[in-house]
């Protein structure tokens, strides 16, 4: 044996927290019983050992099977698949819930308007003109189930679930690169049909004529929404064909999860209602108007 083999040896039994006598008692019984081979014995309990093309060709059949169905099948331990789903970079995630379930024709469709889409020019002049909208219901009262530190043996207050016929408004926000260009209020029992969401676009047309008024005399400020009813409805159009400058971006059918206005916006807005509770109508306008002014446009 050479000095590092002797290292190795040295560093094993120090690890293993024996003393200088101890170690070398260890040694000379394993040596002394005629015991001379260096390869691992068997152990007892499952292999840790699997092939790697069964498993994805299990995985391909029943994606949603979790690691100790897994490990049954194939006669090893729990913490084996763990290892090999983690060489794969496989991880455990929900699917999406998407709000309908398309069509052929439909899931079709779909990727064509968003093809269509792509034709744009995909830059800052074509995204600083865009404009879009949306709608969220705003409770007037709001539960709060944020995570809260407890001793450990405690568990935290519960809390009642959202009563989704509880009284509510509806927000209608506009927005652009620069922020919200315009918000109102819907009361509860009130629809947005045609006739309201025209007497609203007539609103923003008007601010954008104020704010951006080089955009709708010499360029097309591109209006995205999505295929609700009263956007699809012969008066909207009719509206939107009056408005100089203003032309509406394609957007696909029962595809809401498309609306960008999902992903930061409105996301941010729940947090910021979070066990917030109101009396009055005027008392979610405040509260929107806190939320809407201090944000800058880098937000």
């Amino acid at each position: 044996m050479n000095n590092f083999e002797f290292r190795v040896l040295l560093r094993h039994y120090w690890k293993k927290g024996l003393s200088a006598r101890a170690a070398a008692a260890e040694i000379c019984e394993r040596f002394e019983d005629g015991d001379l081979d260096f390869e691992d014995k068997p152990r007892s309990g499952r292999p840790s050992i699997l092939d790697e093309e069964d498993l994805r060709a299990a995985l391909e059949d029943e994606p949603s099977s979790n690691t100790r169905d897994s490990a049954d099948k194939f006669g090893v331990a729990q913490r084996t698949v763990l290892n090999y789903l983690h060489k794969f970079d496989f991880v455990y995630k929900k699917s999406r819930q998407d709000p309908y379930e398309l069509t052929e024709a439909q899931a079709i469709r779909r990727v064509e308007v968003c093809r269509q889409l792509l034709d744009n020019p995909l830059n800052d002049r074509f995204w600083k003109r865009i404009v879009t909208c949306d709608k969220k219901w705003v409770f007037l009262v709001n539960r709060n189930r944020s995570r809260r530190w407890v001793p450990r043996d405690q568990n935290p207050p519960s809390v009642a679930r959202q009563d989704h016929f509880a009284k509510k408004v509806m927000l209608c926000v506009w927005w652009n690169v620069d922020g919200v260009v315009h918000f109102e209020l819907v009361p509860d029992g009130r629809a947005v049909d045609a006739e309201l969401y025209s007497e609203q676009l007539e609103r923003v047309y008007n601010i954008l004529m104020q704010c951006y008024p080089t955009l709708i005399r010499q360029e097309r400020a591109p209006l995205q929404h999505d295929n609700a009813p009263a956007h699809r409805a012969n008066l909207t159009k009719e509206k939107l064909g009056e408005l100089d400058g203003i032309e509406v971006l394609s957007h696909p059918a029962y595809s809401p999860d498309l609306g960008p206005s999902d992903y930061g916006l409105f996301r941010s807005i729940v947090h910021f209602f979070r066990g917030r509770r109101f009396e009055i109508f005027d008392q979610v306008e405040a509260a929107c108007r806190e939320f809407f002014e201090p944000k800058e446009s880098h937000w």
